[in-house]
């Protein structure tokens, strides 16, 4: 089977999305069902995918998003498939309609790149796809429906952006794809869709999902960064949901008890980081927190691997990257209880409430200080993974594209 895969413009800026596509992207390749892929992506982005060049499956097709045609041809393709899809529930029989629909796909510029490359379907690991209405299945990875359960996350615009694409992502594209269950319930839940229309289909948890092998050396960690090595590590994108601020009441908790610890959070620093700096200030820590932004891949596992523990605060995830990270390296961790992490770590010594910094505190205190607690939770990382690696994972995948390429065939 011949697949294309979409890889986003904006990626590297979006953290873990990006890392769940190369997992899945290295998890396509090692079948030997997958007889080429074709990957959609742009030049800056391509030059992050360099250990996929001499794979002899794949081919890449690269489109300069920042032409200003290409921006042009863009925004009136979405304009028009967006008055398409919120009207089209009204009124799915209207000509105009469908002579809108039929001028925003003639005007996006994957149509033809998606034609002329003879993919039998579509794999977009990202929420919404940049083409729909095409002739090949397109399949799309909901990763969370979060401004239902956090609206207050969210401006009015940002809310008003997300209804909107996500109607159009899950009503146009042809099949649904969701990591956990959690996820597929909340789809059921607040969109009329058919329950067949949406599989579980997690990533490779178990495998490395990073695109380098290398990691920086402490040394070179220690000049770069200005860092010492007794410290704590939160990888995260500056998100309001990834509770940055309780963790630093946590932190100035624990340097009553250890003074020489402290933070470092690594992952793009967003609008929000304003109101987080303002919080270092007010509990001076100033001296005692640094946020890296985005670092390379190999900074980040050298990071991983000299860090005291991993420490993830975050009040909604659709599943998170860093724990798993942690795991895979057997560097000591601790989660919030929240939607699918407890069920990731299992074990409840290291589960904790994120809205309250005391108990946060205590734990990580508990963890720095006691050396068998420490190599207990070690271990139960490599015995989790160890299970999860027991899982075929492209099963799931594989049936999906099975499943829907001959179903076009029959349609056809």
């Amino acid at each position: 089977m011949r697949i294309g895969f979409y890889i986003h413009h904006s990626m590297l800026k979006a953290g873990g999305i990006f890392t769940y596509s190369i997992g899945i992207l290295r998890l396509l390749l090692k079948s030997d069902h997958i007889e080429s892929l074709v990957i959609f992506t742009t030049p800056e982005v391509k030059k992050s995918l360099r250990e996929f060049e001499l794979n002899s499956k794949i081919e890449f097709r690269v489109l300069d998003r920042n032409s200003l045609i290409y921006k042009f041809r863009f925004g009136l393709s979405y304009f028009f498939y967006d008055i398409f899809s919120i009207y089209n529930h009204y009124s799915s029989k209207s000509k105009l309609l469908n002579f809108i629909k039929n001028i925003s796909i003639w005007l996006n510029p994957y149509i033809k790149l998606i034609k002329r490359s003879g993919v039998s379907l579509f794999h977009v690991p990202i929420q919404y796809s940049p083409v729909y209405g095409i002739d090949v299945p397109v399949i799309i990875t909901m990763h969370d429906l979060q401004e239902f359960h956090m609206p207050e996350n969210f401006s009015s615009g940002e809310r008003i952006h997300r209804a909107i694409n996500n109607h159009k992502a899950i009503n146009c594209s042809d099949q649904i794809i969701v990591s956990f269950n959690h996820i597929k319930k909340d789809i059921l839940r607040f969109y009329n869709v058919a329950e067949d229309k949406v599989k579980v289909s997690p990533p490779p948890f178990s495998d490395d999902w990073f695109t380098t092998k290398q990691e920086t050396s402490w040394e070179a960690l220690k000049n770069k960064y200005s860092i010492s090595k007794k410290y704590l590590l939160y990888p995260a994108a500056t998100w309001k949901h990834k509770n940055h601020l309780r963790l630093l009441e946590a932190v100035k908790l624990v340097r009553d008890k250890i003074p020489d610890i402290k933070l470092i959070c690594t992952g793009n620093k967003t609008d929000y980081y304003s109101v987080i700096e303002k919080k270092i200030y007010e509990l001076k820590l100033e001296g005692s927190v640094k946020f890296l932004g985005i670092v390379s891949e190999e900074d980040l596992i050298g990071l991983y691997k000299n860090t005291e523990l991993v420490v993830i605060p975050t009040l909604y995830e659709a599943g998170s990257g860093p724990l798993y990270e942690a795991m895979r390296y057997e560097v000591p961790v601790i989660c919030a209880n929240t939607t699918s992490l407890p069920e990731t770590i299992v074990d409840k010594r290291f589960i904790f409430d994120p809205n309250d910094e005391i108990s946060l505190s205590k734990l990580i205190i508990e963890m720095l200080s006691d050396e068998k607690l420490e190599t207990e939770n070690k271990i139960n990382s490599k015995n989790r993974m160890s299970e999860l690696s027991e899982i075929n994972y492209f099963e799931n995948f594989w049936n999906v594209y099975k499943n829907l390429t001959l179903n076009k065939s029959s349609q056809s």
